[in-house]
């Protein structure tokens, strides 16, 4: 098991990679779904914990898409986007309202839309790796093939 000063350095790099203050973090933290960190951020983690550890992250970056998506924005959500500017825009125009109303539809329908996607999309399918098991596989030196649940 990781030792008492071994946590404190991942509490430290975590923090430091999130910009957040080390006293907030905790062992059980989960690096996407407690702490948002996934796509580039991710891989700048991991980075540093091999250049500063030296783990053996080899297994990781196997199964990398199991734990992490990918760093982007969505076509869709820009497509979601263009599309309740121009339908805002189109109504405010034809209905004669100001700007600020067109801009208030505008949100109105980009909430709307952010809404059924989180309603309606695939269930998170994600494995997560928390702050711990980061700090058990710097003391083992290596990621594991499959960590333990």
């Amino acid at each position: 098991m990781a030792t008492g000063n071994q946590h404190s350095e991942v509490i430290d790099l975590v923090a430091h990679e999130r910009g957040l203050p080390p006293e907030r973090l905790h062992l059980s933290d989960r690096l996407l779904h407690d702490l948002g960190m996934d796509g580039d951020d991710a891989v700048d983690f991991f980075n540093s914990v091999h250049e500063q550890f030296g783990t053996d992250l080899t297994h990781l970056h196997e199964h990398w898409s199991e734990h992490f998506g990918p760093e982007s924005f969505s076509f869709w959500y820009g497509l979601i986007i263009i599309l309740a500017a121009v339908i805002g825009g189109a109504v405010a125009g034809m209905t004669g309202l100001s700007s600020f109303w067109g801009f208030v539809i505008v949100v109105a329908l980009l909430a709307a839309a952010l809404w059924a996607i989180q309603r309606w999309r695939p269930p998170d399918r994600t494995i997560p790796i928390t702050v711990g098991e980061v700090a058990a596989a710097i003391e083992a030196g290596a990621w594991p093939d499959r960590p333990e649940r």
